[in-house]
């Protein structure tokens, strides 16, 4: 031990600079933006995968009123952000976005409704168990539906970046 406090008695400005470094490095270290899935009740993560500009996502899941399935499409920005793409749906009811609008188009037996494009922080579900609803990114299906009810409340985000 003696020979420790030795070693740094001549060397403690270079051991200064050398730990306030390190800790900056660990400050303002960048993490590669990922994107989240997290119960919210538990912080468990229940997905996470390394995003790029351009990416998109999407959940599904069955309308309660209509018993049609729904589809929100969201992508990922240059500054990575979660911005809403379009929606899908097989007939227009409550909560539908709905438009008078020309660039509503139909495509396998679904209207494709564009969004607005708006910035969205974080998108927060519960899904029902009643029906399946999922969450899909790249070749990975998350069942939000078969997640134990105490953990149930979602959040998806981007983490980092």
């Amino acid at each position: 031990m003696r020979s420790i406090v030795a070693f740094f008695q001549g060397r403690w400005r270079v051991s200064l600079i050398f730990l306030a470094t390190l800790l900056l490095l660990a400050l303002f270290w960048e993490q590669a933006p990922k994107l989240q899935v997290v119960a919210t009740d538990s912080n468990d993560v229940l997905f996470e995968e390394e995003i790029e500009p351009g990416d998109t996502f999407f959940h599904e899941y069955i309308h309660s009123v209509m018993k049609t399935p729904i589809r929100e499409v969201f992508e990922i920005n240059d500054n990575f952000e979660v911005v809403p793409k379009e929606t899908w749906t097989q007939a227009f009811g409550a909560g539908i976005p709905y438009e008078g609008s020309d660039s509503i188009r139909k495509e396998d037996d679904f209207y494709v409704i564009p969004d607005d494009g708006r910035v969205v922080e974080e998108l927060r579900l519960i899904p029902s168990n009643l029906y399946t609803h999922t969450f899909q990114f790249k070749n990975e299906t998350v069942y939000l539906s078969e997640i134990e009810e105490d953990n149930r409340r979602v959040v998806i985000h981007v983490q980092g970046g």
